[in-house]
């Protein structure tokens, strides 16, 4: 038996191949057939194989394809003198039967086509088969050699990929028995829509045909679970006239139960009716189910249906999953980058964020203002957010990104819509419907959701380190420097004061950004955070400014575990840091920021004014030094000295200023407390001394020692 020879050589006359309807002769054509497989009868005579269909049936497939005769020499060959057979992996042989009458002598320096059919079990796929070519002797079979089906769909361009190519003369009589079209499985989804689960499954339809075709109205779609349970389907959108050789992109989509397992999930092409008796085509879509990873880098689904990738890729670049009081807030960014040479265009895109097992979804989309194209290597990232019930757990999260398409997918003619075949939106005139699912497991930890779970340790005073995908400017490096917290007994809370430091690291004046900010304990509680009243303006570069948020918790709260987070402008997270508040030294130096005072000594006396009022004068001998170059201007918080009784009421109190006048320094300093009643002179009063911050809600208190004289 020869083995197939490839054609490494460049043929001086080699053939035309054609496929038609009868037997064809043709002059032969100057080509090169560089790599093309042949069984060769001699240096001038060889068999091809072309056109090649494998089919999958009800009860069993079958194996269409072309063989060419070369005939390059100066002699009639006679293909009667030869058969054909078709022969699995293993060695099981299957008859092969021509199409039609033909004449079987091939001229001289022409090309002979002959069309043969063969039924072949349905698990069969192109890797299996061979075409095998035997010479009659007598009544002996000798064979000569055998032709790959794969290799030749692979040299034809045809894919290998899931496909079904269905015969329609099944389906409708009038149509020719060379009514065929391919099916190639694409990409399929499971997504919640509409309150009901969807399966929705990419296919490219081509025309096998010499003659343009619609699908017949009698042609059913139904998707088929391991249990033999099936569930109807329909096209998205109208399939119109399919032209010949002309590939088409279409998506199917059907209802299916949410508990459905998709790893056992078929697609089955039946007449109408007849799915549990007659089946003209299969696709096995378990493998085309892929659910992306955060991180992941996915190449984004063609809107044709070409097979050359679009060079658009997706990915989930970011993520975060907080519980708070009002639900789950779930935070994606999905990036777009364009990896190919040339430009790309943007999709709209929305998206969904979904529990896989309730029957929860929440719509979302980033009206952000953006190009419509991307050039070479450039990305450009969406930003969505949700809230979904607190009780879904992050491991049972997926995102589904979602883009408005054009409803009509086809070439040629729109057809109309047929019971079966056609979509529901046939007269729209845009679709929504997936291209990416991205489980969001890995954005939670343990699968409790909470900020403080998956907030990232950090040392108060280090840099904090922040996600890049926000409008937070680049140039600002964010610390921590200061986190206290005192207990106010008069309304039953506590009060925590954060300090931040932001340096402009650049060149040129920022403005101060804007952020937001709040404590999550370790059970979840959130407590949203209040920026001081006034701030400046802007930061100049190289320098520092220090600006304080005040929380209010409840009076139980040990605040020994919190998570900071933080957000800009338009709630998009910046980072979530592991922290806890500083305790207050009974004793040297008290920190605030950027100075520390140290309470050297004091005392505390009483006065007799001449009004006959009395009076406090509170002697301080302090130490302030500046531990930190930044900037304190007249926003800065104050200290506040109260005297307050045994009983803890007020009596009187003064404040003084970090800058300008009542400024606060080293040394021996005197403060006087007026209008103190006589008989609220006794030996129970003490001083406490605050540090203050005025927000929107008031002003916030930071107790930092307390006196008694």
């Amino acid at each position: 038996m020869n083995q197939p020879r490839k054609m490494k050589r460049l043929l001086s006359r080699s053939a035309l191949l054609l496929t038609a309807a009868s037997f064809l002769t043709l002059p032969l054509a100057t080509s090169a057939f560089a790599g093309k497989e042949g069984v060769f009868l001699s240096d001038s005579v060889y068999f091809t194989l072309d056109k090649v269909a494998l089919l999958s049936g009800s009860d069993e497939g079958s194996l269409r394809f072309s063989l060419g005769l070369n005939n390059n020499s100066r002699s009639t060959v006679d293909f009667n003198n030869y058969g054909v057979k078709v022969i699995d992996a293993n060695g099981v042989t299957y008859t092969a039967k021509l199409n039609e009458k033909v004449t079987a002598r091939v001229k001289a320096g022409e090309t002979g086509t002959f069309k043969f059919t063969s039924a072949i079990p349905n698990n069969l796929s192109p890797a299996d088969l061979k075409v095998d070519i035997f010479q009659w002797n007598y009544n002996d079979m000798s064979d000569i050699g055998a032709l790959s089906v794969e290799s030749a769909m692979v040299e034809a361009g045809q894919t290998l990929k899931p496909q079904a190519v269905l015969n329609l003369q099944e389906i409708d009589s009038n149509l020719s028995d060379n009514a065929l079209v391919s099916t190639q499985l694409g990409q399929s989804y499971k997504v919640y829509k509409d309150g009901v689960w969807m399966v929705y499954t990419d296919l490219i339809l081509e025309n096998q045909s010499d003659a343009s075709l619609k699908l017949p109205d009698g042609l059913e779609l139904n998707f088929a679970d391991g249990k033999g349970l099936t569930y109807g389907a329909q096209f998205v959108a109208s399939v119109g006239t399919l032209l010949p050789a002309q590939p088409v992109k279409v998506t199917v989509q059907g209802a299916v139960p949410a508990n459905v397992d998709t790893s056992k999930l078929s697609l089955l092409f039946s007449p109408k009716g007849k799915v549990k008796t007659t089946v003209l085509g299969t696709l096995n879509t378990a493998k085309s189910f892929a659910i992306a990873e955060i991180g992941d880098k996915v190449a984004y689904p063609n809107k044709d249906a070409s097979t050359e990738p679009n060079g658009l890729q997706i990915t989930t670049s970011w993520s975060a999953v907080n519980k708070q009081s009002d639900g789950l807030h779930v935070q994606a960014n999905v990036t777009l980058t364009n990896t190919s040479e040339g430009i790309a265009t943007i999709p709209t895109l929305t998206a969904e964020f979904q529990g896989v097992r309730t029957n929860v979804a929440v719509t979302t989309s980033d009206n952000a203002v953006r190009s419509s194209y991307l050039s070479q290597n450039e990305s450009t990232t969406f930003h969505f957010q949700g809230i979904l019930p607190a009780s879904i757990s992050t491991d049972a999260l997926q995102l589904v990104v979602l883009e408005k398409q054009a409803a009509a997918a086809t070439t040629g003619t729109q057809g109309t819509a047929g019971a079966g075949n056609t979509g529901a939106n046939a007269n729209s005139n845009a679709s929504v419907l997936p291209v990416a699912v991205i489980s969001l497991s890995s954005a939670g930890v343990g699968g409790v959701a909470t900020s403080y779970a998956a907030a990232q340790d950090y040392k108060i005073g280090d840099k904090l380190p922040v996600n890049a995908n926000t409008s937070l400017d680049s140039n600002v490096d964010f610390s921590l420097v200061e986190l206290g917290m005192s207990e106010n007994s008069d309304f039953g809370y506590k009060t925590i004061v954060a300090k931040y430091k932001l340096t402009n690291k650049g060149t040129s004046t920022l403005a101060l950004p804007d952020f937001q900010s709040d404590l999550t304990n370790e059970n979840g509680y959130i407590y949203s955070g209040v920026r001081q009243t006034n701030v400046a303006k802007n930061i100049a570069p190289n320098t520092s400014y220090v600006l304080s948020y005040s929380y209010l918790v409840p009076g139980l709260e040990q605040a020994d575990k919190l998570a900071l987070n933080l957000y800009d402008t338009n709630r998009l997270a910046v980072g979530s840091y592991k922290t806890a508040v500083q305790s207050v030294p009974s004793s040297g130096p008290i920190s605030v920021y950027p100075f520390t005072i140290n309470f050297d000594d004091y005392t505390l006396s009483s006065t007799y004014n001449r009004d006959t009022s009395y009076g406090y004068r509170l002697r301080l001998d302090l130490d302030v030094v500046r531990q930190a170059q930044v900037i304190t201007d007249a926003n800065f918080s104050t200290l506040a000295f109260e005297i307050v009784d045994s009983e803890g009421r007020l009596l009187t109190s003064k404040s003084m200023t970090f800058t300008g006048q009542q400024k606060i320094m080293s040394g021996v300093q005197y403060i006087d407390f007026g209008n103190v009643k006589s008989e609220q002179l006794n030996s129970g009063n003490k001083i406490n001394i605050y540090e203050v911050v005025a927000t929107p809600n008031g002003d916030a208190k930071r107790l930092l020692k307390t006196i008694t004289p």
